[in-house]
């Protein structure tokens, strides 16, 4: 309680906030387009009251035309003005709405004039960017120059000048309650975006302990998994090697060991590229590619493998256009892909690819004929060692999806049903800024 009383009494009877730019152009923008309407009200009054009033004098209506010409030329010097200072232009704001009002009340001597409206304007603007010092000065003067107006006339009865002194006051007086009720509120807003901002830094502090530990907690889980995949090829290198030690071990056995240890060895030396693929991450190198090369290069190379599992591969005709990619990349994320696809196909089933073109985007797609992905096991696809293959490194879906992030995309399960299994690699036509997934 005590920390917003003391910043309600700092709003009210110190300073305001420093102005942001931004934020005073949003505010002077306003206040220049309510000043050129109220303008073009009290011009439209005084047309319609013109019987009563008279003609326009000239001297007003040049000083109305100068002053709506200076409120446009305002507005435009406070566009792409970086070197605005917006502390010293609201004060000169301030002082050249006072002294219109002023000039207007001097060459309006000696009337009744409606134009004292305007005074309320520079009221308004001191309430928000003034200190109390400013703010109060501003208001003796709008009172006396409202005063004044009524001292000036000659030849005043002395009952019609007391009653002309009272209206004067009774405006001076809704000058001072209205430049009060508008500083409380503004201190209120103050208070409020100072909450705010605070809120906001606390939030961003502990989003980063979260991002932070989150990090943290990724490095445990990939150490352990990798400390997982390592551990079993090694436990059966070591155990064929003491194997083939033993001097009773027949010719046959040492073979099957030696067998054992070059599958190992193997499993290990995949294991090991698949995961400097996804540690190694890169930014796209993207130049205008033909889709259909790039579909062809990714289908060649899985070709052999899908007849040799007796699967059919397909490739959807596209359209002969350009894609901006990074061919490798996007060919090594559809060859892991259609290697997945192949593994989870039964004999003598399809698999289809081709790509599909949405709004600034090339969606490749990779579908098979075979039993849809059980939820538990979709909502991990994606994850890094991750598998339910016996001999997967877990790494596949990880790279392409890296990939595709790469490029400013994603990888998708589009369809996920039995006889179609989708999945759909987005990639953005434009570059976007690249951050390692």
């Amino acid at each position: 309680m005590g920390k917003d009383t003391s910043h309600f009494a700092t709003g009210i009877w110190g300073s305001p906030p420093p102005l942001k730019l931004a934020a005073f152009r949003r505010q002077n923008s306003i206040l220049i387009l309510l000043s050129l309407g109220v303008l073009l009200c009290l011009l439209g009054i005084h047309l319609v009251f013109r019987p009563l009033l008279g003609s326009l004098p000239f001297a007003i209506a040049l000083a109305l035309c100068l002053r709506f010409l200076l409120l446009l030329g305002e507005l435009w010097l406070m566009s792409g003005r970086e070197w605005l200072r917006p502390g010293t232009f609201a004060r000169v704001s301030v002082a050249v709405h006072l002294l219109f009002a002023v000039i207007l009340a001097r060459i309006n001597s000696g009337q009744e004039s409606h134009y004292v409206v305007l005074l309320v304007i520079p009221v308004l603007a001191s309430a928000f960017w003034l200190s109390l010092a400013g703010l109060a000065a501003t208001v003796l003067v709008a009172s006396g120059l409202t005063i004044f107006q009524v001292w000036t006339p000659a030849g005043s009865t002395p009952a019609g000048a007391l009653v002309e002194y009272f209206e004067a006051t009774t405006v001076a007086l809704i000058f001072l309650l209205f430049a009060i009720i508008v500083r409380l509120l503004v201190v209120q807003q103050w208070h409020q975006e100072a909450e705010v901002r605070a809120g906001m830094a606390e939030l961003a502090r502990t989003r980063d302990r979260l991002v932070q530990e989150e990090k943290l907690a990724a490095i445990g889980r990939l150490s352990g998994a990798i400390a997982h995949e390592i551990r079993n090829p090694v436990a059966m290198i070591r155990t064929a090697l003491t194997a083939t030690s033993r001097p009773d071990a027949s010719p046959e056995n040492r073979d099957e060991f030696f067998s054992i240890l070059a599958q190992e060895s193997l499993r290990l030396e995949r294991l090991t590229e698949d995961f400097l693929a996804y540690a190694r991450q890169r930014p796209p190198e993207r130049r205008s590619v033909e889709i259909a090369t790039a579909l062809g290069s990714a289908a060649g190379l899985a070709r052999a493998r899908a007849e040799e599992a007796g699967l059919q591969l397909e490739v959807a005709p596209s359209e002969d256009r350009l894609a901006n990619l990074d061919p490798f990349q996007v060919q090594q994320a559809l060859l892991n892909l259609l290697l997945n696809a192949i593994d989870a196909t039964p004999r003598g089933r399809r698999i289809r690819m081709g790509v599909r073109q949405e709004a600034e985007c090339s969606v490749f797609f990779v579908e098979n004929e075979g039993d849809a992905i059980p939820p538990a096991v979709a909502a991990r696809l994606g994850e890094p060692f991750f598998t339910t293959k016996p001999r997967g490194t877990g790494l596949g879906l990880a790279i392409a999806r890296s990939m595709a992030r790469g490029h400013g995309g994603d990888l998708l399960l589009e369809e996920n049903r039995v006889g179609c299994v989708r999945f759909g690699l987005r990639i953005p036509e434009e570059d976007a800024p690249w951050a390692p997934s």
